[in-house]
């Protein structure tokens, strides 16, 4: 019976690594309700012990934060007397710090959350939100709000939330239906804190709405607290590593495979696979498409569309609605039938032969051409940005399994620097001609089948586990 015990906490455990699961099954269902002396699971219940909560309410938090931060810029600087070329000059350098403190600090979260576990990750780098948000509330200096939002970004819970729940998935399923909590929940931070703005601007103000985004953090912090057991991994040398299985054994220096290509193959570190290089190219695509898609999008709604502010306040509802529907309902179909490699191929060439359509001038020039196409990058980027995020654990589980916070880290620095550099690039080339902001993200894009060629990655076949047998940690 106590053996019994004991391989019930075990499995529990595996399929969420210290939290507080309850009835959960390491898939994310809970018990069924008509199981032999196991008593109904309410919803409540369900949701409180779904394994990537924590991890979805800290990136929820931190993306209402952001998302609350930008279009209330504009009006809180015009409040500050500044004239229209000062608004948005301010309000460009303001939120591109923000992007720049996370491309700055997301590594060192993710090293963070290797060397320290979960939840003293994510409960830092919240704290950090709270206080950062807090901050923001209260100033009313330009240069102490870059200050501030660098700072914001360095401590950015984003890589400790997928981290989190990346660590927790136990199949590929299981890990496509984290990255799709992750997303969507980052798409509700997203389109709540815009709703928010737009609503609540007028009675709450600068300083009510930054301090409801430190309210909220702060719950979320309460949040990981509560459900995250510690779990501070002790280090372990490589030769305890090796005895126990998980590094591969050395080979004896009279082997005649010593230092041999072959051996050598075997310890290269996950920085130097093509694996990872095509992964990083593809997150910097993705970070890039997004961003130039907001800004081709905001620039064209009003000068082609003719669309008021309300009216393309209220069309953001729309894309991480869009977002959330292909995550649940397009994507694991597709991954299902044609693989998570296959998908990122086919995706990116349909964001080439999209944005190659909407270089054409009747086309970007049209509203329903602008219309359509807008539909199209919304599914082509996220059915990239998707099964990318997939590969992160592919990965790490292949190469490296105790550095995935590392290479969650890398991946969310390369995002972050396609993100940063888009919005210059893209509206910089806009003012020359549309067809050359495009032309930027056609090329940028058409960068992921390239490097898949010359990384070696197959581009229709997802890579076996076997082909990474022996890898080292990096």
């Amino acid at each position: 019976g106590g053996r019994e015990r004991t391989s019930g906490v075990m499995s529990a455990s595996t399929g969420t690594r210290g939290d507080a699961v309850g009835a959960d099954d390491g898939e994310g269902r809970g018990s069924s309700p008509g199981t032999p002396g196991v008593h109904p699971v309410s919803c409540l219940t369900r949701a409180v012990h779904y394994p990537f909560l924590p991890g979805m309410a800290s990136c929820f938090a931190d993306y209402l934060g952001m998302a609350m931060l930008t279009p209330a810029l504009p009006y809180f600087l015009s409040d500050l007397g500044m004239s229209a070329t000062a608004v948005a000059t301010w309000t460009g350098a303001i939120t591109t710090a923000q992007y720049a403190g996370a491309a700055c600090g997301n590594m060192a979260v993710g090293a963070m959350g290797d060397a320290l576990g979960s939840r003293a990750t994510l409960g830092a780098t919240l704290f950090g939100d709270v206080v950062l948000f807090a901050a923001t509330a209260f100033s009313k200096n330009v240069v102490a709000l870059i200050v501030i939002r660098t700072l914001a970004g360095i401590s950015s819970p984003l890589v400790a939330s997928l981290h989190y729940i990346l660590s927790r998935a136990t199949s590929k399923k299981h890990t496509l239906e984290g990255v799709n909590a992750y997303s969507v929940s980052v798409n509700a931070g997203y389109a709540f804190g815009s709703v928010v703005v737009g609503l609540g601007y007028d009675d709450l103000g600068w300083f009510g709405l930054n301090v409801l985004s430190a309210v909220v953090a702060g719950v979320a912090m309460v949040t990981v607290l509560a459900l995250v057991k510690s779990e501070a991994p002790a280090k372990r040398s490589p030769s305890v590593l090796r005895a126990l299985g998980e590094l591969p054994s050395l080979p004896e220096k009279g082997d005649e495979t010593f230092g041999s290509p072959e051996a050598k193959k075997k310890a290269t570190s996950v920085w130097r696979t093509g694996a990872m290089a095509s992964h990083a190219v593809t997150a910097v695509n993705v970070g890039y498409q997004f961003m130039g898609f907001l800004v081709l999008f905001t620039l064209m709604a009003k000068q082609i569309l003719k669309w008021s502010a309300t009216t393309l306040g209220w069309s953001f509802m729309a894309i991480p609605i869009v977002n959330s529907l292909v995550m649940y309902y397009v994507i694991p179909p597709l991954i299902a039938r044609f693989g998570v490699h296959a998908l990122i191929t086919y995706s990116s060439m349909g964001t080439m032969l999209t944005l190659g359509a909407f270089a054409v001038p009747a086309v970007h020039t049209s509203p329903a051409g602008v219309m359509l196409v807008t539909v199209c990058l919304v599914l082509c980027v996220v059915t990239v940005q998707v099964p990318n995020q997939m590969r992160i654990k592919l990965i790490a589980d292949a190469f490296a399994p105790q550095a995935m916070g590392k290479i969650t880290g890398a991946s969310r620095v390369c995002f972050a620097v396609g993100q940063t550099l888009s919005p210059i690039v893209v509206a910089v080339l806009y003012t020359i001609h549309p067809s050359l902001a495009i032309g930027s993200m056609f090329l940028v894009v058409a960068t992921v089948p390239i490097a898949f060629v010359l990384c070696g990655q197959a581009f229709f076949v997802d890579p076996v586990a076997k082909e990474a047998e022996g890898a080292n940690a990096a």
